[in-house]
């Protein structure tokens, strides 16, 4: 029997929390060096410097640092480029509020911008409906120079990519090296789940505080831990698939971590609350595991912590285990109905490929590249100058060139969208606070009958 789909406009009205590099935060002024007038309520718009003669592109985004980056970027594309220079708009707003406006102007065919960044949560209703264009000629003389598993997430089953991220994700485990070393526990012993367990008591003995938080309202921590069982929310064909034996096994598991005291719901409910920072900054967890982007999340919020966190590999299920998977994702893409089909392509390729670009997305917004030469790079690795190498106790690019390239990112295909509103909207909140004496498999098949999609 056919399925009806989540409504588009309904997905964007559950309120959905960050899952990306790119905080859900409002955008209530332009980043710092960028001129900006409201548009509208809560909109800013940043432009590049003017050159006579050049086109015209728009490009919005829901993360007001991305201001800074697209404007910056178009005018280097310009030095290099005079031939064809663009003159650049990039509107930014809160996250829902934008996404929203941005898909009822999909529906209507006009008021888009040229390209868009498209946050991991709502991407599957903008591939759903054919919005978005393919990009894989203006991919291709990159391929053998970044992790493509960045770029292909955001295809279909046909071989088509639409979006390019700003970010490898790759997920770390950051660990409070005040408490660790209080507790007298090294983050390096650590291997896997049940070394962490094991860990996580002594620390809970020693310290009184816990090893870790799981998110309510949230998916980082069990996707994390299903990511590495290499199960998705959704099949290989973008069915929903949250009620599998893995995903129990996993609730199971963060389960039997909190009963053991070794881990907390995390106050606020996520790990981007104000409340969480605060109890973040103040040591009132030992560890959390997030991707490497987080990092700016630390040297924003948590300045009490600098020179006190180390970044290590996460804990795997089974020793030998790929230590490594990407979390969170936002493609930035074009939008069909653009009037400038290549050049808004070159630009898009040129400023989440290129080598300057990925270069200005670790040293200023601190985003693991997804372009690889720069893992290589000592004056990118070994820049005393960078404030997130400043900050942390251990180098991230160390745990970049052991994992490699071939790694996990989550499936946002089909009904992704739909099933990731029930995992931050009632799933996670039931698993770990209201239904925690339910079986976890008998929750998980009820809360995926609750997702309404369509083939």
């Amino acid at each position: 029997m056919k399925k009806r789909i989540l409504s588009v406009l309904l997905c964007l009205v559950m309120t959905m929390s960050l899952m990306s590099a790119c905080s859900k935060k409002s955008a209530d002024t332009s980043s710092e060096g960028e001129s900006s007038s409201g548009t509208e309520a809560g909109m800013t718009q940043g432009k590049n410097n003017h050159v006579d003669g050049g086109t015209d592109l728009s490009l919005w985004t829901f993360q007001e640092l991305h201001v800074g980056f697209y404007t910056e970027m178009a005018d280097v594309w310009n030095e290099k480029n005079p031939d064809k220079p663009i003159n650049i708009t990039v509107t930014t707003g809160e996250s829902h509020s934008l996404h929203q406006k941005l898909l009822v102007a999909c529906q209507a065919g006009e008021g888009t911008p040229d390209i868009a960044d498209i946050e991991v949560g709502y991407y599957g209703s903008f591939m759903k409906d054919n919005y978005l264009l393919p990009i894989n000629d203006v991919v291709e003389p990159y391929e053998d120079e970044v992790v493509m598993s960045r770029v292909e997430m955001y295809g279909d089953n046909e071989g088509n990519w639409y979006g390019a991220d700003f970010h490898l994700g790759a997920s770390v485990t950051y660990y409070n090296m005040d408490i660790m070393n209080e507790a007298g526990v090294d983050p390096a012993s650590i291997v896997t789940w049940d070394d962490y367990v094991e860990a996580g008591k002594v620390v809970k003995e020693k310290t009184g505080k816990p090893m870790c938080a799981v998110e309510s309202t949230d998916l980082f921590l069990p996707q994390l831990m299903m990511l590495e069982k290499k199960t998705q929310y959704v099949t290989d064909d973008g069915q929903p698939n949250i009620a599998n034996d893995d995903h129990a096994e996993v609730i199971d598991y963060i389960r039997m971590m909190i009963d053991e005291g070794i881990c907390e719901i995390a106050p606020g409910g996520f790990f981007h609350a104000e409340e969480w920072y605060g109890h973040l900054n103040d040591g009132g967890v030992a560890s959390i595991s997030m991707p490497l982007w987080y990092m700016g999340r630390f040297t924003d919020y948590c300045g009490d912590l600098e020179g006190k966190i180390g970044i290590y590999e996460i804990p795997v299920w089974n020793e030998g285990d790929t230590r490594e998977v990407l979390q969170g994702g936002t493609g930035t893409s074009v939008l069909k109905f653009t009037e400038q089909e290549d050049l808004a392509k070159e630009f898009l390729a040129f400023c989440k490929l290129s080598e300057e670009g990925c270069t200005y997305e670790w040293e200023v917004l601190g985003f693991d590249p997804i372009r690889t030469s720069l893992w290589d790079d000592p004056a990118i690795t070994e820049n005393p100058d960078n404030k997130y190498l400043k900050y942390f106790t251990t180098n991230p690019f160390d745990i970049l060139k052991k994992n490699g390239t071939d790694l996990t990112a989550p499936n946002i295909s089909g009904a992704y969208s739909a099933t990731y509103s029930v995992l931050v909207s009632t799933t996670y909140t039931n698993a770990f606070e209201n239904a925690t004496d339910q079986d976890a498999k008998e929750l998980l098949e009820t809360e995926q009958s609750t997702i309404i999609y369509e083939e």
